[in-house]
């Protein structure tokens, strides 16, 4: 049985398998079939990253200082030995300890854009969390990855798929699958029939192959005989036996199986979902504990964190092949939130307590990038915008999470007046809108 240590040797030894695979696969991408530059909006993948219990904004995307950088602004209280960083338009919060995003903005400022002032119209962490994911209250409401994975028009047989974080189906439960626990594989190979608490009979293959063969025959006879609705029905489940059997067939190239779950592992497998085109969606946790009511000083490690995984991410998807794209850095989109934000000042016990005003970060293919969009004060209250543009403007919009959510189902191909009729969308977040 192996240690602690040599699971974790392993895991590191597997990553790089897998991360030096993807030059493999990019130097044989022309071998495959032509693939565009760019990948349609509709075609675009989206990966969430769920930061639970309400980040500090002005630890990364927020920053408050003088106008030297450095110093302090009188309403909100910036950590200690944090200064203003700059990465072209963008600008974030650096610091001895925040190499990483120095590192990350640097090499991927043109792909990012930070949202900031955006109200999450709540400071309790589960209606905190459904605004900012649903841009509503309604339960009924699917939250935007599933509306993305549900409305697309390539078909998809894991269409969202949850590795961690929140979840909010609303009526579009058929497009969302949870993998967390080490599910994924089993998810793919069939075996997770055999978990259940009535498990069914496991075939191998060649019997199994036989078997699906036969199925997908018969189902075909049956649809070419039907007409109007019977023929809709028949067409509808021969679609999902030829969606079983491509998802069954499906081979992960690059030891997949072999990769932990810790939280660069969980984004490379969603972009192998993404590039063998079984999901269109991801949701996985940023992890850590964000609630910092009585001490701020984790906020700063964990989020730094994101950010280094996200560079790796990154790097990855510049040299791998994507499923309609040439690369997969060219089709994907990373989103980043909380419910909410934090207070501007410290409380007595030198933590931050709850806060509406919230940041968002997205980054990847279609994005506006290079660029901060939204503003608060120097109180860390929002200012009202100009939508088309992003900026602040007196005459303009206070920014809401409905505002950015529907930017969110634009950069992905889907008409936003579909699913919150009369609320404006964010329009300056999107590359050419």
């Amino acid at each position: 049985m192996m240690n602690k240590m040599d699971r974790k040797a392993r895991r590191d030894v597997s990553r790089r398998a897998f991360l030096g695979g993807a030059a493999a696969l990019m130097g044989s991408a022309g071998l495959w079939y032509p693939k565009k530059a760019m990948a349609a909006p509709i075609e675009r993948k989206f990966l969430f990253c769920y930061a639970n219990g309400g980040w500090d904004t002005t630890t990364i995307l927020d920053p408050h200082y003088a106008e030297d950088g450095i110093g302090p602004v009188g309403g909100v209280d910036m950590d200690v030995n944090s200064f203003l960083g700059t990465a072209g338009r963008i600008k974030y919060t650096s610091g001895p300890d925040r190499l990483e995003v120095d590192e990350y903005f640097r090499k991927w400022g043109k792909y990012s854009a930070i949202v900031n002032g955006v109200d999450a119209h709540s400071v309790g962490h589960d209606s905190g969390q459904k605004f900012m994911l649903t841009g509503t209250s309604a339960s009924s409401y699917a939250d935007w990855p599933t509306l993305l994975a549900a409305n697309g028009t390539l078909e998809y047989p894991l269409p969202h798929i949850v590795f961690s974080g929140p979840s909010y189906p609303g009526t579009q439960g058929a497009a969302v699958v949870r993998a967390g626990g080490g599910t994924l594989l089993s998810l793919i190979d069939g075996s997770i029939n055999g978990r259940a608490d009535a498990p069914s009979p496991t075939l191998m293959p060649p019997a199994d192959d036989m078997i699906d063969q036969f199925v997908y025959n018969r189902v075909a006879e049956f649809a070419a005989q039907q007409k109007g609705l019977a023929r809709e029905r028949a067409d509808g489940l021969l679609s999902n036996v030829e969606r079983a059997m491509e998802l069954e067939g499906r081979q992960f190239e690059a030891g997949l199986d072999d990769l932990g779950n810790t939280m660069l592992d969980n984004m490379l497998k969603a972009s192998e979902m993404f590039r063998l085109g079984l999901s269109r969606c991801a949701m996985i946790s940023i992890p850590g504990g964000y609630d910092t009511h009585g001490n701020i000083a984790p906020q700063a490690p964990q989020q730094v964190a994101f950010y280094a995984a996200l560079n790796e991410l990154f790097d990855h998807m510049s040299n791998t092949p994507g499923h309609t794209a040439e690369r997969l850095v060219d089709e994907v989109v990373v989103v980043a939130l909380s419910e909410f934000g934090r207070t501007p000042k410290l409380n007595g016990g030198g933590g931050k307590d709850h806060w509406p005003y919230n940041s968002v970060f997205v980054a990847g293919a279609g994005v506006a990038g290079n660029n901060r969009y939204g503003a608060t004060d120097d109180g860390l209250i929002a200012m009202p915008i100009d939508l088309k543009t992003g900026q602040a403007s007196a005459g303009g919009t206070m920014l809401g999470c409905e505002h950015v959510g529907l930017a969110l189902l634009r950069l992905g191909g889907l008409d936003p007046s579909r699913f919150l009729p009369g609320v404006d969308v964010l329009s300056a977040l999107v590359r050419g809108a």
